[in-house]
């Protein structure tokens, strides 16, 4: 049976730290915009363990964000937990908590797993990346309580192949009004995301050398930060690359998407993906993608999914050698959709 919700709790290890970051964690950024303008007198309460590190309360869009100030700090994590449960008490005794909602499986999982159990309510886990490999807290969550989410369906598959298993797919959705008019393709290749081993963008500097061979004016550009940046770097260097490749720092969500709008595909070199918000949004920008199997690559007409280095090699060479055709706009996951999904889940009595 269903019931209504006047309060929801998000536990997350990180959080936006004021309106004017859109880089933290976008597709978090997005839904609870969407839930609060769905359910508009449902109070939402946000517990973020690690970052930002303020200790004060703030508001996001109207949105209470208790900062917990962990800071990634590992002696602290005992304390941050302690504080937690403690912040869980206060607020659920002040305002009664209908749903909890955590992100990643992980220290928040296992917190909002505790106190859900305890307090017998409904306890929601959206497996966010790598937590769906081998992951010491997974246990934590074999219970009735407990609804677990993955993003896609190789997200779904990697969860059950790990743990064994069962999840919901409910995809992230993006806001379709904060993307910028499709422009004249002024970059050939785009990359987009964070420069760690799993994102892979080795593989991607080396494709471009084997395609500036045929395409000497090639003009690509990866927007990112991590700790490979001072490595691709001299890759890039090494390889005589300069001038075909840029390599961007993080950029704010509009720049990225501004970029996305004036760019001809978008090539994702990344080995593991559990959703790949960057996709999404390249795809409503008008973008083509070229990427291996991973997250939710979808077999479409705009969407290269390739085996292996060879074979996305050739998907480059056809898109590069075709004739540009009008950009259209596909939407994967509609908003609403992705609410209602999630706002079942909240209302449902065990």
């Amino acid at each position: 049976m269903n019931k209504e919700i006047a309060h929801i709790v998000f536990l997350t290890p990180g959080f936006a730290v004021n309106e004017d970051d859109s880089t933290t964690i976008p597709a978090l950024q997005v839904y609870l915009k969407s839930l609060k303008k769905t359910l508009p007198q449902t109070s939402i309460t946000i517990i973020t363990f690690q970052f930002p590190f303020i200790k004060d309360s703030y508001k996001w869009y109207g949105i209470n964000v208790i900062p917990l100030n962990g800071r990634n700090q590992h002696l602290k994590k005992p304390w941050v937990w302690q504080k937690a449960l403690l912040t869980l008490k206060k607020i659920h005794l002040q305002n009664p908590i209908d749903a909890i909602h955590s992100l990643w499986i992980g220290e928040c999982s296992f917190i909002g797993n505790k106190f859900a159990l305890k307090y017998n309510i409904p306890h929601i886990v959206t497996v966010m990346g790598q937590d769906a490999l081998k992951n010491r807290y997974i246990r934590f969550l074999i219970n009735k309580k407990t609804k677990i989410i993955t993003l896609s369906i190789n997200h779904q598959k990697t969860l059950y192949k790990t743990h064994k298993i069962n999840s919901a797919v409910i995809p992230w959705s993006i806001d379709t009004s904060s993307f910028p008019v499709s422009m004249e393709n002024e970059i050939d290749i785009l990359g987009v995301g964070s420069l760690n081993k799993v994102k892979n963008f080795k593989e991607f500097i080396e494709i471009v050398s084997l395609l500036v061979k045929d395409f000497p004016e090639l003009k690509t550009e990866i927007i990112g930060d991590g700790d490979q940046y001072q490595k691709l770097s001299r890759i890039i260097v090494e390889k005589g690359l300069q001038k075909n490749i840029l390599l961007c720092k993080s950029l704010p969500r509009t720049d990225v998407l501004f970029k996305m709008s004036k760019s001809n595909f978008f090539l994702h070199t990344s080995s593991y993906e559990s959703f790949g918000y960057v996709f999404v949004e390249a795809l409503y920008s008008g973008m083509t993608i070229v990427s291996f199997d991973v997250g939710i690559a979808t077999q479409i007409k705009a969407w290269k999914i390739s085996n292996n280095r060879e074979q996305m090699i050739s998907n480059c060479i056809q898109l590069l050698s075709g004739v540009e055709t009008k950009k259209e706009r596909i939407l994967l996951s509609p908003e609403q959709k992705t609410v209602t999904s999630y706002i079942k889940l909240y209302t449902c009595v065990n």
